[in-house]
């Protein structure tokens, strides 16, 4: 045995494989809380800690005095205290390409069934109503359409590829790091976010969870957004000012919605948005396709098997020792 891995989320077998190739031993957790982690780091001592979505707090990072990597099965960090971890010289590792397809993919399906009313068809032709085509109202076809993608990184680029060429969607965008010259999709970059929120049909965001956009896209965002406008999140949920979302929703100032991420559907405004039947939701189900959880599971242990053996990172989530 060379080192112990604790694994948060087994995703795949694959990622499984690697280590124990590698000579690891492996502890896959049946807690789900912070206090269960933590019981199990401190009685294992384990050199590395592979999540996905879950938290990984100082508290937990201080439970194994061994702890040298934190690998996350997927591409947003947010989840895992990067301060903490470089102050403490742990390495992060992350597997930034590996789902980015499957939620590009996701994006436009969501848009698809946005924009031709499937929760309400769908619903009605189960209870018998084969004549409900009849009486829709405000169905569209993508093509001719403007996107509107705030965010305009990896995803945000994969899918102005598959609207405009797919599609024959026209695209717009807005992302403040983002150069034209760069794109390597057909996206028209404007000058102001309020440009790209007016102009589109439909609108995608893919931005990252900074202090910069949390909560950005509030009521005021959304009543600059056409009324007949489409509203699509597989991104970051904290970006989204959840409540201002149903209100704009019930009071008919967007068309409707396609959504992946909730902060708590438990919540007032979230029960409302499950019982509309212009708002498609999913539970986080967009990066979760076979190829996208193999590809997630391998690249983060491999990034263990990179820090442990002292070998060159691929995707490095911080800088040590900088």
């Amino acid at each position: 045995m060379k080192y112990k891995v604790l694994i948060l989320k087994e995703l795949d077998v694959s990622g499984k494989q690697i280590l124990l190739d590698d000579g690891a031993a492996l502890f896959v957790t049946d807690g789900c809380s912070e206090e269960c982690f933590i019981k199990e780091l401190q009685e294992h001592q384990v050199d590395a800690i592979m999540c996905h979505n879950e938290a990984v707090t100082p508290a937990m990072m201080d439970a194994s005095r061994n702890l040298k990597v934190i690998a996350k099965q997927g591409a947003g960090l947010d989840n895992i205290d990067l301060e903490y971890a470089t102050q403490k010289g742990i390495q992060v590792v992350y597997a930034p390409l590996c789902n980015s397809n499957a939620v590009a993919e996701h994006a436009m399906m969501l848009m698809l069934m946005a924009a031709r009313r499937y929760k309400r068809v769908d619903s009605e032709f189960r209870t018998g109503n084969c004549d409900v085509r009849c009486a829709l109202q405000d169905t569209y076809e993508l093509e001719g359409m403007t996107l509107g993608v705030l965010g305009c990184g990896r995803i945000g680029q994969m899918i102005a590829n598959k609207a405009a060429f797919g599609f024959g969607m026209d695209v717009v965008g807005y992302d403040p790091y983002a150069k034209q010259e760069e794109m390597k999709a057909p996206i028209r970059l404007l000058n102001h976010r309020e440009e790209v929120l007016k102009r589109a049909d439909i609108i995608t965001i893919h931005l990252p969870s900074l202090p910069s956009t949390r909560g950005s896209i509030d009521y005021s965002a959304f009543q600059k957004m056409k009324s007949n406008a489409f509203f699509i999140n597989c991104g970051c949920k904290d970006v989204v000012v959840e409540a201002d979302m149903a209100r704009a929703l019930k009071e008919g100032m967007i068309l409707g919605a396609g959504i992946d991420v909730l902060v708590d559907q438990a919540q007032e405004y979230g029960n409302q948005m499950m019982e509309m039947d212009n708002v498609i939701i999913t539970p986080r189900t967009a990066e979760f396709t076979r190829q996208a959880v193999v590809r997630s599971s391998s690249a983060a242990a491999q990034g263990i098997v990179e820090v442990i053996n002292g070998k060159p990172i691929a995707f490095p989530g911080n800088r040590i020792g900088e």
